[in-house]
C-alpha cells in the first residue's frame, strides 16, 4: 500500500509538472518582458488615438509586453522596404490592400494559418471581401483592421428644392437626378475620374475588372458600365472637383458646388470639421445597375514580419487589434468601419445614419488588382482621361492602347 501511494504521488507530481510546462508554452507572456514594434503611417490625431487606446487595453491584459508605436512619415512603402532591407522593420505593421501581394510574393511576411489555428481565429468572423488582398496561394497573411466603402452623399436642401424626396436607387434615377440638379452654379454629381470611383458601375452591369488572380481589361459588360459613368462627365452633369475649382470632392460638396458625390466614409469627419450640420446631407447606398448593387471597399490589414523574434506575442497582438477587444475602439471613434462582422453590427446601431456604409460591405469589391495593381489602375485612369478629356470615345481601344504602353 505504501509503495502504491509513493508511485501515485510521483505520477501526480510528474503530471502537474508537464501541465505547468504546457501552460508556460501556451502563454509566453507570463515569464519574460519583451517589446513589440507596431508600424503605422502618420495619420490624424484621432486615428492615432484609436491605436493608442488599443495598445493601452492590450497592455492591461499582458503587462509584460511593451509596445512601441513606430510612426512612418512620408512614403510608407518606400520606407518600409528600406527597413526590411536592413531587417529592422516592426514586428507588425499596416499593409494597404493594393501592394499586399507584392510584399507576400517577396516572402517577407509571416503566414498566419498556423497561428490562427493555434489561437482559434476564424476568417469567417471578418467581411470576406476584405480578406481577399491578404490571401495568396491559399494562405492568409493579414487580418483587416478596418475599412470604408463608397456611398452616395446628397444635399437634402437641393433635393427638396428640385422636388426629389429620396436618393436615386437606379442608374436611370441617378442620371435623371443629376440632370435635374445641375444649374449654372451647381453640378448634379461630382466624383474623381478614376477607377477607384468608377469601377462599381462595371460590376453593377454584371462585368468585372479583376477575376481574383489577374486583371480583366475589356470585359464587354464592364466596358458598358464604365461608359455609362463616363458619359455623365461627357454630358456635363458630372464634373471632377478640379473642374469645379475645388481641392477634392469634399470641398465641392461642402461648398455647395455639387448636389451629390460618390465618396467614402472619411467624408463624414471632414464635413464635421467643416461645420456642416448632419441634417443637411444624406448618405445612401450607390444606385443599382442592371445586374444589381456594387461598391468599392478600401481596407488596411495588420501583417507580421517574417523576421519578428516574438511571433506568438505579435500574433496575439494582431488577434486583439482585429478582435472584439480592439475593434470596439474603432466603433467608438467612428472614423472607419470595424472589419469584424460582429463589431459592424454595433457600428450600425451606434451610427444608424451610416448604415449604407456597413450594408455595402456585403457586395463590395475591394480596391485590389493583384501583383500589378498600380499598373492596372494606371491603364484604366489614362483610358478614362482619353475618353472624357481627349474625347476618344472608343473606350475598348483606349484601354487596349494603354495596356500596350503600361503593362510591360
Amino acid at each position: 500500500m505504501k509503495k502504491f501511494l509513493t508511485i501515485l504521488l510521483t505520477l501526480i507530481f510528474l503530471l502537474s509538472l508537464v501541465a505547468g510546462m504546457g501552460a508556460a508554452q501556451k502563454d509566453v507572456f507570463a515569464t519574460s518582458k519583451i517589446t513589440l514594434k507596431l508600424g503605422a503611417w502618420a495619420s490624424s490625431p484621432a486615428e492615432k488615438k484609436i491605436v493608442q487606446n488599443q495598445i493601452a487595453a492590450f497592455k492591461k491584459l499582458y503587462p509584460n509586453v511593451d509596445i512601441k508605436l513606430v510612426e512612418i512619415v512620408g512614403d510608407y512603402n518606400q520606407k518600409m522596404q528600406l527597413l526590411m532591407a536592413s531587417k529592422t522593420e516592426p514586428d507588425i505593421f499596416y499593409m494597404d490592400s493594393m501592394p499586399a501581394w507584392q510584399y507576400i510574393a517577396k516572402n517577407v511576411l509571416e503566414p498566419f494559418d498556423s497561428w490562427m489555428k493555434k489561437y482559434n481565429v476564424k476568417t469567417i468572423g471578418y467581411e470576406s471581401s476584405l480578406l481577399q488582398p491578404f490571401i495568396y496561394k491559399g494562405k492568409v497573411y493579414g487580418l483587416p483592421k478596418d475599412y470604408n466603402t463608397l456611398v452616395l452623399f446628397y444635399n437634402k436642401e437641393m433635393f427638396k428644392q428640385a422636388g426629389l424626396t429620396q436618393p436615386p436607387k437606379t442608374w436611370q434615377e441617378l442620371k435623371e437626378y443629376a440632370k435635374k440638379l445641375t444649374t449654372d452654379k451647381v453640378v448634379g454629381l461630382t466624383m474623381n475620374l478614376e477607377l477607384a470611383r468608377i469601377q462599381p458601375f462595371a460590376y453593377q452591369n454584371g462585368g468585372k475588372v479583376f477575376d481574383g488572380s489577374k486583371p480583366v481589361f475589356t470585359d464587354p459588360k464592364a466596358l458598358e458600365g464604365l461608359k455609362f459613368a463616363l458619359d455623365l462627365f461627357k454630358e456635363g452633369i458630372c464634373k471632377t472637383p478640379k473642374d469645379l475649382g475645388a481641392g477634392w470632392v469634399g470641398d465641392a460638396f461642402a461648398d455647395k458646388k455639387a448636389a451629390m458625390t460618390i465618396e467614402g466614409g472619411w467624408m463624414i469627419p471632414f464635413l464635421n470639421d467643416r461645420k456642416i450640420p448632419k441634417d443637411q446631407y444624406g448618405i445612401a447606398e450607390l444606385p443599382a445597375g442592371p445586374a444589381g448593387k456594387s461598391t468599392m471597399a478600401f481596407t488596411v490589414a495588420y501583417v507580421m514580419s517574417k523576421n519578428s523574434k516574438h511571433k506568438p506575442e505579435a500574433f496575439k497582438l494582431i488577434r486583439f487589434l482585429t478582435g472584439e477587444g480592439g475593434q470596439k475602439y474603432v466603433v467608438e471613434a467612428g472614423l472607419a468601419l470595424p472589419s469584424l462582422k460582429s463589431a459592424g453590427v454595433n457600428f450600425a446601431k451606434t451610427y444608424p445614419e451610416r448604415k449604407a456604409l456597413v450594408d455595402g460591405a456585403k457586395y463590395a469589391q475591394v480596391y485590389f488588382y493583384g501583383l500589378d495593381g498600380t499598373k492596372v489602375v494606371d491603364v484604366f485612369n489614362k483610358a478614362f482621361e482619353d475618353y472624357v478629356i481627349g474625347k476618344k470615345y472608343d473606350l475598348k481601344k483606349n484601354i487596349e492602347e494603354r495596356v500596350k504602353q503600361i503593362m510591360k
